[in-house]
């Protein structure tokens, strides 16, 4: 048998398939309790019903939701005091890799462009504000 570590200690992982690690889904050392069948058949129809959602929406609808996502992820850094323009630089590339690369293939490309060149310069000025007050 094969182990694995997690915070609540070393765990032995069977090599039959057959056999499955029991669940300790309970506070107390060694308690182990079910999820009861009727909450389990209510989350996997929770899980289809969102799954059914999602796919009722176009991908290019929620590609460009995260885009959105990615500038008001970046906004959050630029606004703190300090600003945190070392976390705000990842989601601006991320955000002009998915504008730059898939143009028209995004709804409203015109304003996810112009956010990216938005976002952009607010990342700039905050630069320059950083640096003034640094050489101040």
């Amino acid at each position: 048998m094969s182990s694995f570590w997690t915070p609540s200690g070393e765990h032995e992982v069977p090599t039959d398939s057959d056999e499955m690690p029991t669940t300790n889904l309970s506070n107390e050392p060694g308690g182990e309790s079910e999820i009861d069948p009727e909450t389990t058949a209510a989350m996997e129809q929770q899980l289809r019903e969102a799954q059914e959602q999602l796919l009722s929406v176009p991908a290019s609808q929620i590609v460009a939701n995260h885009i959105i996502g990615l500038f008001e992820l970046a906004a959050l850094h630029l606004r703190v005091d300090p600003p945190d323009l070392e976390e705000a630089r990842l989601p601006i590339d991320a955000m002009g890799v998915l504008v730059e690369q898939l143009g028209d293939q995004l709804p409203e490309h015109q304003t996810l462009t112009a956010a990216l060149h938005q976002i952009r310069l607010a990342y700039v000025e905050v630069q320059n504000q950083t640096q003034g007050n640094l050489d101040e």
